[in-house]
């Protein structure tokens, strides 16, 4: 029971080092990760193990070992939140880490910079380990409800309320542009702290209409376990919410 309690101990704080490490940049992507991993998948077994031993104590009768108790609970957090954060939607998620709502003509970077912070992937549409046909097929597959959005108000009015919405899902904006109606932000997952960069473009039709474009790119990883799918129709939720009460 010892090697069960030191291998706890040992993954919780892999999991620690892991999620610590990459956010204070201490630490790079791969082997925060690999730590990460290592101690989720240590963790998961030491539960599926403690389980089976505090059945069978149960059913003999035993006392149970509080701090056996405690440290099963504490080894459950990491895998359970995990899950909770990703879903299944996230572990089903498709190899691509580029979603954008319009795949022939993608919104382009103007004002975020490939040299910004530690990054893997290019902004540039199709330009890492799949061609840009490629990516849009995979999507179209993956979410084929992720699309160019029209609505019946004028430009600018969205443009608007658009920013807002942005920063109302706390996004850092990286710059804007009025004239060209587009802003670009970054988005922070709350757990391990990767960033991804987003692109907003509205399109006039005519004066009172418009057609809202939004393309959200990890900058590491091969997936984004459809955190940017996920990000997106959150994004036009909310702004058909600030819409509809205009």
């Amino acid at each position: 029971m010892k090697i069960i309690a030191w291998s706890g101990q040992g993954a919780l704080l892999l999991i620690i080092i892991g999620m610590v490490g990459y956010r204070v940049d201490l630490l790079p992507f791969r082997l925060a990760l690999l730590l990460l991993v290592i101690g989720l998948l240590v963790c998961t077994l030491i539960v599926l193990v403690e389980f089976v031993v505090l059945t069978i104590n149960a059913i003999d009768k035993k006392p149970l070992r509080l701090e056996y108790l405690f440290l099963t609970v504490a080894c459950a957090l990491g895998p359970s939140i995990s899950l909770y954060m990703v879903g299944i939607e996230g572990i089903r998620a498709p190899m691509i880490h580029d979603i954008t709502t319009d795949t022939v003509n993608p919104p382009r970077f103007l004002f975020s910079r490939e040299d910004e912070g530690f990054r893997e992937n290019s902004l540039v549409y199709g330009s890492d380990n799949l061609s840009a046909g490629q990516v849009t097929a995979i999507q179209m597959e993956a979410y084929p409800d992720i699309g160019t959005v029209v609505v019946e108000v004028p430009a600018r009015r969205v443009y608007q309320k658009a920013l807002f919405v942005g920063s109302l899902l706390g996004w850092n904006m990286s710059g804007h542009d009025v004239s060209i109606l587009q802003f670009e932000a970054k988005a922070t997952t709350p757990l391990f702290g990767f960033v991804d960069d987003i692109v907003v473009r509205i399109t006039p039709l005519d004066l009172y209409s418009s057609a809202v474009d939004i393309r959200s790119v990890s900058r590491v990883g091969v997936t984004d376990l459809g955190a940017n799918a996920k990000r997106i129709r959150l994004f036009f939720t909310k702004l058909g919410e600030e819409l509809i009460i205009l």
